[in-house]
């Protein structure tokens, strides 16, 4: 499904707004290499320039929507789960520790939403998405790189590290991941020579972003990635003798074992494998953090706090948090976790079901999709920190986006299958 004039005017607002909001999700609209916060009193809750340009957005999309409103409906219908979440996510605004905070931040993520369903309501084409992404993605890792290495302020003041355009090198190196993925995505889907030669620097650069920024959740997050996609190789490999399947399971279960008796035969190791990868036990004081929140959750297990108003300082337990976690976090560096927190047992409960169902969806579909691996990496990096449903966080954006492709191409996969039918 394609729109029948690319000279629609709602068809180009569309494109305005899904271009404009990959913008800012990746630059964002903060004056950008500033110093890290040290202090509880400059935290912000809100910015003017936030409210303003996600608003403009938000109303564009609604605009761009109106001729298509029924291919919205019907999108909506075949992936019904995360739309049941965002429900769920607004509904707690009743209950919420800061109600104001619950409903501006579930605003921008409703932003989201809605320029998704906007744009996808005009086109299916997973190349389509890719091209508009493409310019802001090399825009983004063209730049990166040099400013990095000759501005001192594109470096972690904490850390001494890149940290680019990002607020944190944590916040470069998920962001990192996400290019390395899209930019591979872009260089397979290339036809021309130097196109291909283009977006291939463009994979090498956003490499060189990852490891610059020494961001060692998102270096090992990548590494795993990397072997998981090196067993389905081996599948590949092996398939047409009929051993796929074997092959893959024996460098699985060989791993496992090994690490199994690393642990119980040589438990003296493990302190040293987590020190080579710049870590120690508790994850940099995170497994305290985690048990910290934890009791906290456990006060409201079922409702949360309010979706993103568990680390509003109007929220008396963060305040609580501070007077012993004085490096400030602002995350639980776990984003399950952070969903637990926010919409409860109940919430959390919906977001796995809507994973769940992602991938036994993915089987329905006939041609390959490759958007799987961004949902992979997305919710690896989440084990260590947050970044779902949460604006600003491009790995959130894009496993959102990830996710409605599938959903959209389902949908006209059986449109397509009634017309071959009839």
């Amino acid at each position: 499904m394609t729109t029948s004039s690319t000279n629609d005017i709602y068809y180009k607002i569309a494109v305005f707004t899904f271009v404009s909001y990959i913008f800012v999700e990746f630059f964002g609209l903060a004056i950008p290499f500033q110093p890290n916060i040290v202090s509880v009193n400059k935290i912000q809750s809100s910015s003017i320039a936030n409210q303003l340009v996600y608003s403009i957005i938000f109303l564009a999309s609604l605009i761009s929507i109106f001729p298509n409103y029924k291919v919205v409906i019907n999108i909506i219908k075949e992936e019904k789960i995360l739309t049941i979440f965002l429900i769920w996510c607004l509904v707690s605004v009743i209950w919420s520790v800061d109600p104001m905070a619950t409903f501006k931040r579930f605003f921008r993520i409703l932003t989201l939403f809605t320029v998704l369903l906007s744009i996808f309501s005009y086109t299916d084409s997973t190349d389509q998405i890719l091209k508009y992404i493409k310019p802001v993605l090399y825009l983004y890792v063209f730049l990166s790189v040099p400013l990095s290495i000759i501005l001192p302020g594109a470096k972690d003041g904490s850390f001494h590290t890149w940290r680019g355009f990002a607020d944190t090198k944590n916040d470069l190196g998920q962001i990192s991941v996400m290019c390395i993925l899209l930019s591979f995505f872009i260089f397979k889907n290339e036809k021309g020579f130097y196109n291909r030669i283009f977006s291939g620097f463009a994979v090498l650069f956003s490499v060189a972003l990852l490891f610059g920024s020494e961001s060692m959740t998102s270096i090992s997050g990548f590494l795993f990635i990397s072997i998981i996609a090196f067993i389905f190789v081996i599948d590949n490999l092996f398939k047409p003798l009929g051993l796929g399947r074997a092959a893959s399971t024996m460098i699985i279960i060989f791993m496992v074992g090994l690490i199994v008796a690393i642990i119980l035969l040589a438990p003296m190791y493990v302190q040293d494998i987590f020190s080579v990868a710049g870590k120690n036990l508790t994850f940099s004081g995170r497994t305290e953090l985690w048990l910290a929140i934890l009791n906290d959750v456990s006060k409201n297990p079922l409702f949360g706090t309010g979706f993103q108003a568990f680390w509003s300082l109007n929220n008396p337990e963060v305040i609580e948090l501070y007077k012993v976690f004085i490096w400030l976090p602002n995350e639980a560096h776990n984003g399950y976790l952070d969903i637990l927190s926010e919409v409860g047992i109940i919430g959390l409960g919906i977001f796995l079901t809507m994973l769940i169902r992602y991938f036994k969806s993915i089987r329905k579909l006939y041609s390959y999709h490759p958007w799987k691996w961004i949902i992979i990496a997305a919710l690896i990096i989440n084990l260590q920190e947050s970044t779902l449903f949460i604006s600003g966080k491009l790995v959130g954006d894009l496993l959102v986006l990830s996710y409605l492709i599938l959903f959209v191409q389902l949908k006209n996969q059986k449109k397509i299958s009634l017309k071959s039918d009839i």
